[in-house]
């Protein structure tokens, strides 16, 4: 025989109740929770009799039929910001700084491995290009929006955020920024007498949309003791790599440049008012340097490094007019077409490291004085350029510029495709100089072409 609890006794002598209660105010509900604990917050005891019908720990009838009043939270009084609810904007906002820190972690996460892998790739796989088009400051700069991002974010994101962020910043500072901080503190100072002037430029295609004239008007506002030019070739725009023609024009180089010497390979054309000593063949050019009937198209593509040595009172300066190939066209980019893209990243990239590569070899055979200028087509960050960095030093020490740059200023231009790329972006240094065995370069500057190239001009004062 099963024995009731005195509270299902009176549910079963009154019957259920129809209909539930209104709730009582906050204050009561509060009071008769309190009162009715005892009864509502014990199990109820199972009936002995009968183990099979007997659950432990049920709620007792009481407690249900109280429920409406002691299950309803007390609502907090009015005015009282310490006990309030959140309300919607404050649920919103949690929900939107969450987003915000997992994005944010996301995007630096992302920022990170792309840093990482574009620089273990980096002039070693014909590829890489497409990761180190980037501009250096590119990749200091996204670093330290993050940084300042993941300020804001909340509670674990934020170490992760600030975390990938300043691993991104630390390799771009340590691995090529572009960034000349010595030119916060350092004065170049002023040029000494008998210094050597240089100039060197990438003339676009020499002059051939702006004029030819033009051209000699820019060169002779830079009274120089040696002109490194490149580009000195005719291009007839819609062929592409078949559209170079060789330029004879040393008649005029003559008339411009009286008592000048001059020396040519391919587009690379040097004037000096030293005498010419020697001119070997570097790199590619090897092959075929004694082979005079070698079309032009060919020395065009492969002579890409000229050196010259010239004859400067007692001693010989060995000078490099150097132009390596341009990495890729973005006419070539097209994804749909039927282009082979592979074989063309992999040409222009083995042709990169043969010049590269002939000009290291050469640099260590030399022992003469040398200064080497010109269009190398490399940033600060691409890797391809640590064997000449190693073995030279770069003429930015006698520049005070702390964001130099050299290529993507306006120019006229004889193609013309609808592209972010053919625009204004002053964003890249790849004009570079370089002195070796003791050659001091007094002063360096990147100065304006005045729209006759993409490139601005390099001016260099040196001396033995």
């Amino acid at each position: 025989m099963t024995t009731e609890s005195p509270a299902a006794e009176e549910r079963t002598e009154s019957g259920p109740p129809t209909a539930a209660p209104a709730a009582p105010a906050p204050g009561r509900a509060r009071r008769m929770a309190r009162m009715l604990r005892p009864w509502t917050n014990r199990p109820a005891e199972p009936a002995t009799g009968d183990p099979d019908t007997a659950t432990p720990g049920r709620t007792s009838p009481m407690a249900r039929m109280l429920r409406p009043w002691t299950n309803r939270p007390a609502e907090p009084a009015t005015g009282d910001p310490d006990t309030a609810t959140p309300g919607r904007a404050r649920r919103v906002a949690r929900v939107v700084r969450l987003w915000y820190g997992r994005v944010l972690v996301g995007v630096a996460g992302v920022w990170l491995l792309y840093a990482v892998v574009r620089w273990l790739v980096s002039g070693r796989w014909h590829w890489s290009i497409l990761l180190d088009a980037a501009p250096p400051l590119l990749l200091v700069f996204v670093p330290v929006v993050l940084l300042l991002a993941g300020a804001a974010a909340c509670g674990r994101r934020r170490p992760w955020a600030l975390g990938l962020s300043s691993a991104a910043l630390l390799l771009a500072l340590t691995t090529g920024s572009g960034i000349n901080w010595p030119a916060l503190w350092r004065d170049p100072g002023p040029v000494p007498p008998g210094a050597l002037h240089v100039v060197s430029l990438n003339t676009q295609y020499w002059g051939q949309e702006s004029g030819v004239d033009k051209v000699y008007e820019l060169l002779h506002k830079h009274p120089a003791d040696v002109y490194l030019l490149q580009e000195h070739v005719a291009w007839k725009a819609g062929l592409g790599e078949e559209g170079y023609s060789e330029l004879r024009d040393d008649d005029r180089l003559r008339e411009e440049f009286p008592g000048y010497h001059i020396a040519r390979r391919g587009e690379l054309l040097t004037l000096s008012r030293f005498p010419i000593v020697a001119s070997p063949p570097v790199g590619p050019a090897i092959e075929f340097d004694d082979r005079p009937e070698t079309p032009f198209k060919r020395v065009f593509d492969r002579d890409k490094v000229m050196r010259t040595d010239l004859e400067i009172g007692d001693e010989v300066l060995s000078v490099y007019n150097v132009h390596v190939t341009v990495p890729l066209a973005v006419d070539n980019l097209d994804p749909f077409s039927d282009f082979d893209h592979d074989a063309y990243f992999r040409r222009k990239f083995d042709w990169r490291r043969e010049e590269i590569r002939g000009l290291e070899d050469d640099l260590d055979r030399n022992a003469h004085p040398t200064l080497i200028s010109g269009d190398f087509n490399a940033t600060a960050s691409m890797r391809e350029m640590d064997g000449i960095r190693d073995r030279a030093d770069d003429a930015l020490r006698a520049n005070d510029d702390l964001f130099p740059t050299s290529w993507r200023y306006g120019a006229p231009a004889a193609f013309e495709w609808d592209s972010v790329f053919n625009r204004t972006l002053p964003l890249w240094r790849v004009d570079w100089s370089f002195t070796r065995h003791d050659v001091r370069v007094h002063r360096y500057d990147l100065l304006s072409s005045e729209g006759l190239s993409e490139h601005l001009l390099q001016d260099l004062w040196v001396s033995l």
